[in-house]
């Protein structure tokens, strides 16, 4: 009798725990819908915040990918040849370092974790 309440006990705290978890999920993205000024920087969408994992960039005519170099609870950074990406996880802000350019923006966060 003792050795399932035991057992009940552990399983409980091991449901607790597993449903306390933050980075268990199958499936997250974030968007980030920014206002550009110079650089036409229109949406990062990235699919796998994970460093190593790739982001796509849109500008008003093309599009292009580039690495999630760093990646921390507050901020990203992505980058790739000419363009260097540093975004605000909690406010949206992002600083733009394209080719001669620096601008810094503002983007409307959507995030979806699952």
């Amino acid at each position: 009798m003792k050795s399932s309440k035991d057992s009940f006990i552990c399983l409980t705290v091991f449901l607790i725990t597993l449903t306390g978890c933050d980075e268990l999920s199958r499936f997250s993205y974030e968007n980030y819908n920014c206002q550009p000024k110079l650089s036409s920087l229109h949406e990062i969408r990235v699919n796998q915040p994970k460093p190593g994992a790739f982001a796509n960039i849109l500008y008003a005519k093309d599009q292009s990918k580039a690495e999630i170099t760093s990646l921390t609870k507050t901020q990203i950074i992505i980058e790739s040849k000419s363009l260097r990406l540093i975004v605000d996880r909690q406010t949206g802000f992002t600083q733009v370092f394209k080719d001669n350019i620096y601008e810094s923006v503002s983007c409307v966060i959507d995030k979806f974790k699952m």
